[in-house]
């Protein structure tokens, strides 16, 4: 088991949508096949995008606003995850190599753990790249039955205005032009899944690593508690073993924080753009169903971290740890204490990307557009 095989979603969503974030620690060689198919890809978008830009300027401001704007921001948000991780590759290599470090060497438990933590979240990102990629596909071709209405075409006939020819054109013009901005766009909407189903991926193999050491404890504890209780005074020789296997779930508690604090210089400000951008959205856009889809299993995820991150010691607490050897009872307290450390990935102090802040988000973006109504 290593960080690659354990998601196969993520690994072919990585390769189709010609993203290649690191999957492997160290420089893995990518065959050229894919590093030609990824150069395209990227040229597709970077063309349509700047294409966009003097589409926009020629049709009219409700045109643009209404069609544009939204994928504009789209690509803008896509572009900015994926190359932050990539501008940030030192610190994925390093946090792989520590994953796949734990994972090399992971028992049965960690193995049922990570399967348990990462299978829940295929289905609604499924359901979210599937069903995002046919809505645009319609959206783009319901476009395309203005062909029977007239012969020459304008800016203002393409779904998402972007400046090709010197209008007016063709119909073989506007039909090749139409194509390519379908499948760019879709490219876009794809790119943008993998980049989250990867940073979700990330969040949920932390999240896989607190559940273990939770888990981990209480049945150190409750191994104890099998044993006759009539050697406890003489600390037996099962009092030594748990106080080892405490003491080895501590350095991987240490590891596990480590791996948190890359986790948070790597994707805070991803989160925080995230967060603005959705404000933003919600406030001039509009609520759209696939925005609320991928904020909510971001947020969700987000939620479980935390919650995994400050419950290591809840099962484990209530067993007869206190029965134990003076030691282990010292280890056991520190890490209860540590369990009152939060994870937070966002840049914002007073501020976590989880389930309450999504409600947030919502509230704000309301409450600044009633702001806008009012004033104007």
């Amino acid at each position: 088991m290593d960080y690659q095989n354990v998601n196969s979603l993520n690994v072919w969503l990585n390769l189709l949508t010609g993203n290649l974030l690191p999957m492997i620690n160290g420089n893995a060689p990518i065959s050229f096949f894919w590093k030609v198919y990824s150069i395209f890809i990227w040229i597709l978008e970077i063309s349509v995008t700047i294409l966009m830009i003097p589409g926009c300027m020629y049709v009219s401001m409700e045109k643009a606003v209404n069609d544009s704007l939204i994928c504009l921001v789209e690509t803008i948000e896509m572009f900015f995850m994926i190359w932050r991780i990539h501008a940030r590759k030192h610190l994925m290599y390093e946090l792989i190599q520590k994953l796949n470090e734990m994972l090399h060497t992971a028992d049965k438990t960690m193995k049922n753990i990570v399967t348990e933590t990462l299978d829940p979240i295929k289905i609604p990102f499924n359901f979210y790249w599937t069903t995002g990629m046919m809505s645009i596909i319609v959206w783009h071709f319901v476009t395309f039955l203005v062909i029977f209405e007239k012969n020459l075409f304008y800016y203002e006939d393409f779904r998402l205005p972007a400046g090709f020819f010197k209008q007016p054109f063709s119909l073989k013009v506007f039909l090749l032009a139409g194509v390519y901005i379908l499948v760019s766009m879709t490219y876009s909407f794809i790119k943008k899944v993998g980049a989250e189903v990867y940073v979700v991926h990330l969040i949920l193999m932390i999240t896989a690593q607190y559940r273990y050491m939770a888990i981990k404890i209480a049945m150190i504890f409750q191994e104890g508690n099998e044993d006759d209780e009539l050697e406890k005074e003489g600390f037996p020789a099962f009092d030594r073993k748990k106080e080892i296997e405490i003491r080895a779930l501590c350095r991987h508690h240490h590891d596990v924080i480590h791996l948190m604090s890359l986790l948070k210089e790597l994707l805070s400000l991803t989160f925080t753009v995230m967060y603005i951008n959705n404000v933003l959205r919600f406030c001039f856009i509009g609520v759209l169903i696939g925005n609320v889809m991928q904020l909510y299993i971001l947020c969700s995820c987000v939620q479980q971290l935390i919650n995994a991150s400050t419950e290591i010691t809840d099962e484990a607490f209530h067993e007869k740890w206190y029965l134990l050897q003076p030691s282990i009872k010292h280890i056991f307290i520190l890490i209860i204490m540590a369990n009152n450390l939060e994870c937070k990935i966002a840049t914002f102090k007073n501020f976590n990307f989880s389930l309450p802040s999504f409600m947030a988000i919502l509230n704000q973006s309301y409450t600044i557009a009633l702001l806008f109504l009012k004033t104007n």
